[in-house]
C-alpha cells in the first residue's frame, strides 16, 4: 500500500496498491474458485501513521509480519502502522467480483 502527496503539502491525496491508483478497478485480478491466493502486504504510506486493507465479501488468514506457521487472525480487514506487513491467505469460494481497498 502506498500513496502520493501530489500537492507537496505533507498530506496524501492519492492512494494506491502496487503504485497505480484504481488500476485493479479497471483490470481485475483473475483467480480460480477455491484457489489459494497469497498476498504479501506492506504499508509504505508516508504521511498517514496508520492505514488499512479491506477485502469485501470474504475473509482471509493473516500472518502478522510473516513470522508464524499459524495465522494470527481470520478477518476481512487489517490495520497497519507505517512499515508493518503481513501475509494474507484467501480463497474465493464463490465466483464474482471482490473489491479491495486501503
Amino acid at each position: 500500500m502506498n500513496a502520493f502527496d501530489t500537492t507537496l503539502d505533507g498530506e496524501n491525496e492519492v492512494y494506491a496498491v502496487n503504485t497505480k491508483a484504481f488500476y485493479y478497478a479497471l483490470n481485475p485480478i483473475k483467480v480460480k474458485k477455491d484457489e489459494l491466493i497469497r498476498i504479501y502486504l506492506v504499508n509504505i504510506v508516508e504521511f498517514d501513521p496508520i492505514n488499512s486493507f479491506h477485502l469485501h465479501a470474504t475473509f482471509f488468514d493473516e500472518y502478522r509480519t510473516g513470522t508464524k506457521q499459524e495465522p494470527n487472525a481470520y478477518t476481512d480487514i487489517v490495520s497497519f502502522a507505517q512499515a508493518e506487513r503481513s501475509i494474507l491467505d484467501v480463497k474465493f469460494r464463490y465466483p464474482g467480483m471482490y473489491m479491495f481497498h486501503e
